[in-house]
């Protein structure tokens, strides 16, 4: 009893978190002086050009919405089960049917709005749904957090001036039937646009992209660095996150200890028990503590450095869109030169009459219409994306600042709880010396506290000063 209340004893005194803090803090700090320089950067180097205005409601002014997704259900058996979300919109949009409505969405509708909004809009960064998890999907954290993720993405599209537009967003939102509805759908999107496969062989027989613009060479190294700086950070903050866990389950068996030892009729004396019992009491505040803030980790820098993290694979693709408008654009120089040489051999041909020559001619400037709209389409998706970018760089500065403002809030606020927690405690040094006998450490040292004298001839004794846990405050014995 006495050895394994020692090791308790010194676990709980020992450890320490004030080295992770600093690291999670340093890593947060390093991302925003990354952040602002280059934002400063994409300022001075590039001017893009806003995008197409969203539409906007009778009095001039942009529609709103407020969106949230909740009540998520486990549906079907054990082994093909799924969660089901209920998505609630409240908007003044001139493009839905109503001001209010809720609908069931799965995990796998969310995903199929993110791929058609990608595809259907070439050169915006669409705001990404959470990653799929196969292991633990069903865990009460897993979902409570996948839920949030799946609301703050749709609240980004709808702000989004040239997303919240797009027919398939009011049908994800408003469709009471999606399951069926998107069948149809799907079976349109590759019709229109000849089928995935189609669309994959065209790029793969395509001219290769050569890259002209500087800029977007930079963006995508930069895109690199950033991507792995984030992961970085998430890995910390989990690992932070996972001490905090760990130093609160030591510090709930520390707790347990001394609430049974206090409890223990072991000639300890009243006074002395009452204390023990009272440090038994602050312990488990202290573990309710960390157990919030390991909490709070998560929910505010961890969750936002995923979230972009997640984002540059938003980036890369709508630098990809660009590459796939390039090689429809080179199609359609391609089959102006077919033409020509089509027209070109007509004429050189006697026996055909003026109606064939006539109609070469008209395929030759239908031909060069096409191509100037792909290369006007080319020019406006590389300043769309330039535009997208700086949005992405604005948005991050300002989620970066909000989580981080939350994340020392809490922080300070639980430090003060826990500061609040401790009080002096008087006890005689007969019951000091029998404590310290019952955990095996002899007279206490300053391992474990600093000794002084009293400030005043009023005291009894000596002051003991006490590092309760590791929670970052102390206690006063006075003796």
């Amino acid at each position: 009893m006495m050895m394994m209340t020692s090791q308790y004893y010194r676990r709980g005194w020992k450890l320490r978190l004030l080295r992770p803090q600093l690291q999670v803090l340093q890593c947060v700090r390093c991302q925003f002086r990354i952040v602002e320089c280059q934002l400063s950067c994409n300022q001075t180097t590039s001017s893009p050009t806003k995008s197409t205005f969203p539409a906007t409601v009778p009095n001039g002014q942009l529609p709103t919405f407020v969106i949230t997704v909740d009540d998520p259900q486990r549906v079907g058996d054990p082994i093909r089960g799924y969660t089901m979300y209920t998505v609630h919109t409240k908007t003044n949009s001139p493009l839905f049917a109503k001001s209010a409505f809720s609908v069931l969405r799965r995990y796998s509708d969310f995903l199929w709005l993110y791929e058609t909004l990608s595809s259907n809009n070439p050169g915006v960064v669409v705001p990404p749904v959470p990653e799929k998890h196969p292991f633990g999907r069903f865990d009460t954290g897993f979902v409570q957090r996948r839920r949030a993720a799946l609301e703050k993405c749709l609240r980004k599209i709808a702000a989004h001036p040239i997303l919240q537009k797009d027919p398939d967003f009011t049908f994800f939102l408003e469709s009471d039937s999606f399951a069926l509805d998107v069948k149809h759908r799907k079976a349109e999107i590759a019709q229109e646009k000849g089928g995935v496969l189609a669309s994959i062989g065209q790029s793969l027989a395509g001219p290769r992209f050569y890259e002209t613009d500087e800029w977007f060479d930079k963006q995508k190294a930069y895109l690199d660095s950033l991507e792995l700086q984030l992961r970085g950070l998430v890995k910390t903050i989990e690992q932070v996150s996972k001490q905090r866990a760990e130093l609160s389950q030591a510090i709930s068996e520390f707790a347990q200890t001394l609430a049974e030892l206090g409890s223990s009729d072991d000639g300890l004396g009243q006074q002395l028990a009452h204390s023990l019992t009272g440090l038994a009491e602050v312990e488990r505040k202290a573990e309710e503590i960390q157990k919030i803030q390991s909490a709070e980790d998560v929910r505010t820098v961890m969750s936002t450095a995923d979230e972009y993290a997640r984002l540059i694979h938003s980036v890369r693709l709508a630098f990809s869109s660009r590459i796939r408008v390039y090689h429809n654009m080179q199609s359609a120089e391609a089959n102006v030169r077919k033409a020509k040489q089509m027209h070109e051999a007509n004429r050189g041909q006697a026996r055909n009459g003026t109606s064939q020559i006539s109609s070469t001619l008209a395929l030759v400037a239908d031909a060069e219409r096409r191509s100037l709209d792909a290369k006007t389409e080319f020019d406006q998706v590389s300043k769309l994306v330039k535009s997208e970018v700086a949005r992405f760089e604005r948005e991050r500065i300002d989620d970066f600042k909000t989580s981080l403002e939350a994340f020392l809030d809490g922080m300070i606020r639980r430090q003060k709880e826990a500061s609040s927690l401790v009080s002096p405690i008087r006890i005689n040094t007969d019951w000091i010396m029998i404590f310290s006998a019952h955990f095996g450490m002899g007279n206490i040292s300053a391992n474990s506290a600093e000794t002084r004298e009293p400030k005043s001839t009023a005291g009894t004794g000596v002051e003991v000063v006490v590092g309760w846990s590791s929670c970052g405050y102390g206690g006063v014995i006075d003796l």
